[in-house]
């Protein structure tokens, strides 16, 4: 039997990324994680899986966590839960701008911002099946000020004041070609919320992580390579503004070493463009 308070780091990772393991029991899975604090684990992947996230949303859903953010004014969950704050720090209440939520899935979420800026113009992208869903919400409750995206080619016809990455941009399998896209019709801010990336030098850009803290689910996301990143951002005259670890998730990044990736941080980072 398998002893599941194992402590060998890793043991574990072998666990998780050898064919066997989809024959170990969810239990045994579950308790290797939490003895260990184990969230994520390296992978060999090059890509991300297709279909890599199920959907989880409803109108019910959306309907509900509208309901209940009118009765209490509170959101659901939010990646960044400052980001209200911050951008009163960065327009007026009066201000007519435009704001694209990449990879927004929360109705309560485009209401809380909307309460705080009369004017503004939301913009929202996320798989076909939930902008459908949100679709559906958005005429039934006549938000005339939200518009859905469905692809690349949508999202520049516009340009935006600020666009927010609420922990998206790491389950992007062509991240890359996104913020090519994006940064030239931005003009003031990229904020990239909870999201993990790693410091190194050399030519890796990325790698493909196995998600396992939502078993039996699994989910796979990148840990980018921030200082590649950060080059990507230079080139169109974006600084980072402030660049802090994102403390509403603390995990054990043991198994890395094994691959020798260090320095990894789950990070929020607001990008300002330069207009000088």
């Amino acid at each position: 039997m398998l002893y599941i308070y194992v402590k060998n780091i890793f043991l574990i990772n072998k666990i998780y990324n050898l064919p066997f393991s989809e024959n170990l029991s969810g239990y045994i899975k579950k308790k290797l994680l939490k003895n260990n604090k184990i969230t994520f684990i390296p992978t060999q992947l090059k890509k991300l899986p297709k279909n890599n996230h199920p959907i989880q949303n409803s109108i019910r859903f959306q309907e509900e966590i509208i309901e209940n953010y009118n009765k209490t004014n509170k959101l659901s969950f939010n990646t960044f839960p400052q980001l209200t704050l911050l951008l009163k720090k960065k327009f007026k209440s009066d201000a007519t701008f435009n704001f694209l939520d990449f990879g927004g899935d929360k109705l309560d979420f485009y209401l809380a911002i909307c309460k705080e800026f009369k004017n503004i113009n939301y913009f929202l992208i996320n798989l076909p099946e939930v902008n459908s869903i949100i679709i559906t919400v958005k005429n039934k409750y006549n938000y005339k000020n939200l518009t859905i995206l469905n692809n690349i080619n949508e999202i520049k016809k516009y340009q935006y004041d600020f666009v927010f990455f609420g922990s998206s941009l790491q389950y992007l399998e062509n991240y890359n070609d996104v913020l090519l896209n994006i940064l030239p019709i931005t003009k003031k801010y990229v904020m990239i919320s909870a999201t993990h990336f790693f410091s190194d030098k050399d030519s890796l850009e990325s790698i493909v992580v196995k998600q396992l803290n939502f078993l039996p689910k699994l989910f796979y996301l990148y840990f980018i390579n921030s200082v590649n990143l950060l080059n990507q951002f230079t080139k169109y005259n974006f600084k980072a503004e402030f660049n802090r670890v994102n403390e509403s998730h603390i995990s054990n990044y043991n198994t890395f070493k094994y691959f020798k990736i260090n320095n990894i941080k789950y990070t929020d980072v607001l990008f300002s463009k330069n207009h000088e």
